[in-house]
């Protein structure tokens, strides 16, 4: 290989560009119009955002007020589920049971449910097998209550009415006793 320089192209003459004469430009669209449309397209779509935002106000104060009335629903629902675990209790089994009469009976015998078998031999109660055993209503348990807080009232009242007395007491005698020392000076 040899370090010979290739030959250059000869240069040609560029052609001559073909120039005309244009035609007078179009008339351009007015600027006031314009102006017109996209000032209007501009307050249609502020108009739009307003009634929107609105909108989902309202929608929210909506969402809102469901809420909380799902929650009062909510725990209204669990005072009434409350309220039948309360009636289903076996505190309240017993005193719906001794209201009507019934009483515990101590000599259980057991008894097989898949054929009725009874082991052991049934006694009846008479009702004072177990005397300490007694359920209070409601009704009972608040008159109690209110007869045992009348009655520490009670006390309460006589120790204060004591400790006036002898209070009263002291002071006469400390009187009596000034006096008869008053009656000695003289």
């Amino acid at each position: 290989m040899s370090a010979q320089l290739a030959p250059r192209p000869a240069r040609q003459a560029k052609p001559k560009p073909n120039l005309r004469a244009l035609e007078a430009p179009q008339r351009r669209a007015a600027t006031l119009p314009f102006v017109f449309v996209m000032a209007a397209i501009l307050a249609i779509g502020m108009v739009g955002m307003v009634v929107l935002a609105t909108a989902l106000q309202d929608q929210a104060f909506a969402v809102q007020a469901k809420q909380h009335e799902a929650n009062a629903l909510a725990n209204r629902v669990s005072q009434l589920e409350s309220q039948v675990a309360d009636a289903r209790s076996i505190k309240n089994l017993a005193i719906t049971a001794q209201g009507l009469g019934m009483r515990p009976n101590p000599y259980a015998v057991p008894m097989r449910l898949s054929d009725g078998l009874v082991f052991g031999t049934p006694r009846p109660v008479q009702g004072n097998e177990v005397p300490e055993t007694r359920y209070l209503s409601d009704a009972e348990a608040a008159a109690q209550i209110a007869a045992y807080n009348q009655a520490e009232a009670d006390r309460v009242a006589k120790l204060k009415a004591a400790a006036a007395a002898k209070k009263a007491a002291e002071a006469a005698k400390k009187a009596a006793a000034a006096a008869n020392q008053t009656g000695t000076d003289q």
